[in-house]
């Protein structure tokens, strides 16, 4: 699954560094860590998140030394930070989404200034979850939005993660295995809009296939090859009875 990480969670909002580790340490870390567990998972940033301010005069890649500082778990701290923000993958502004956010019902204060692609616009378009930093604006489990898609308007919740007790309520997941390399899931929690499918990962490459005939839906940042693609229909073909009965018990239709 795609994850996003919230830059507008993190715009000097901690009153001193000090403050700001301490979130990491309890909150956003922790988060991350349940995310890595699996694999197929992808942590995706903007390209200007090493900007980011954490408290007045103080960005994430201009934290200052202190004297005499010797604290182990502190450095530990750091060099986590500096991966988060510096290792792939990115997305930035560019590129054209057929989704279009006709209203933000959070962050009242910040909204305005949203750019039009954004961690929220592509969570949607892919399905995806937004990861925020400790932040009053963003302590909450869904984020509500109005969403133009072909013409018609539709409200959604964004599934926001900010602290590892998320995971205590999260949508039901159904996952297989195939050919020792692609996770497949149906997924309880999914876009009105979109027609009955199922999603496919493998590394970095991720799609979704249509659940009435197996075919490729959309394909994630990678290209598929048809090979991959013929592989999910042959196990589409074998399965498609389950996938079916698993998506009706999910989505109580």
């Amino acid at each position: 699954m795609d994850y996003y990480l919230n830059e507008y969670s993190l715009r000097g909002q901690f009153e001193s560094v000090e403050d700001f580790f301490e979130s990491l340490r309890s909150y956003t870390f922790p988060v991350l860590k349940k995310v890595n567990e699996r694999k197929e998972n992808i942590i995706w940033k903007k390209d200007t998140l090493w900007q980011s301010e954490i408290c007045k005069g103080v960005s994430l890649t201009k934290i200052p030394q202190k004297k005499n500082e010797r604290s182990g778990e502190l450095a530990r701290l750091k060099i986590q930070l500096i991966k988060l923000t510096y290792e792939p993958p990115f997305y930035s502004n560019e590129g054209v989404s057929n989704i279009e956010i006709k209203e933000y019902k959070f962050d009242t204060e910040y909204r305005e200034k949203f750019d039009t692609r954004n961690c929220f616009t592509n969570a949607i378009e892919n399905e995806g979850r937004v990861i925020s930093f400790l932040h009053p604006a963003y302590e909450c489990t869904q984020l509500p939005v109005n969403v133009n898609f072909e013409n018609s308007e539709y409200e959604y919740c964004i599934e926001n993660i900010y602290t590892p007790e998320w995971w205590n309520c999260e949508p039901e997941i159904k996952t297989w295995r195939t050919c020792q390399k692609y996770l497949i899931e149906v997924r309880a929690k999914e876009f009105d809009y979109h027609p009955p499918h199922f999603h496919v990962s493998k590394n970095e490459f991720a799609a979704v296939f249509k659940l009435n005939n197996g075919e490729l839906y959309r394909e994630g940042k990678k290209k598929w090859t048809l090979h991959m693609i013929n592989e999910i229909k042959e196990w589409y073909e074998e399965n498609k009875c389950e996938l079916q009965e698993t998506w009706n018990n999910l989505h109580n239709s």
